[in-house]
């Protein structure tokens, strides 16, 4: 009992689709008011989520969720193709170790962050800089740009 997708031209040339349930493997129709027959297929509502897919009833109405999708009264998890979104591939940040000009026993750690565009440093000018740069992210952000 799976649902079907009719495609049709009307009177003026327009295509035309319905969607509908049936209940045996046939088509049978009546032909008069229809237009040119053009295209007739098994339908699955596409759900694309983290979440798995569950069918609700609610006030003579029913859904797809958590999406909120309105289908037909009569879908059937099998009428849903559940697609996977696929998982973000993070990038690795970009570090740069610098020995301070006035204690060669201190060393800053610049990093830059691919996935958000920000930089960090762990000197003291970072901090005492108006716009937050100090002169090791304005380094480290010309040789990424």
């Amino acid at each position: 009992m799976p649902i079907v997708e009719f495609t049709n031209l009307n009177k003026y040339g327009n295509m035309r689709t319905r969607r509908f349930w049936k209940e045996s493997s046939s088509l049978s129709f009546n032909p008069d008011g229809f237009g040119p027959f053009v295209n007739y297929r098994l339908f699955k509502y596409d759900y694309e989520g983290i979440l798995p897919p569950a069918i609700l009833k609610l006030g003579g109405k029913t859904y797809i969720v958590p999406s909120w999708q309105e289908v037909l009264p009569e879908t059937r998890l099998e009428d849903i193709n559940w697609v996977k979104p696929k998982p973000k591939v993070k990038k690795q940040p970009i570090v740069v170790m610098t020995i301070s000009s006035s204690d060669a026993n201190k060393t800053y750690k610049t990093v830059y962050y691919p996935d958000s565009g920000k930089f960090h440093c762990n000197c003291p000018g970072r901090w005492r800089a108006f716009d937050g740069k100090c002169k090791h992210i304005k380094t480290l952000e010309k040789k990424v740009k």
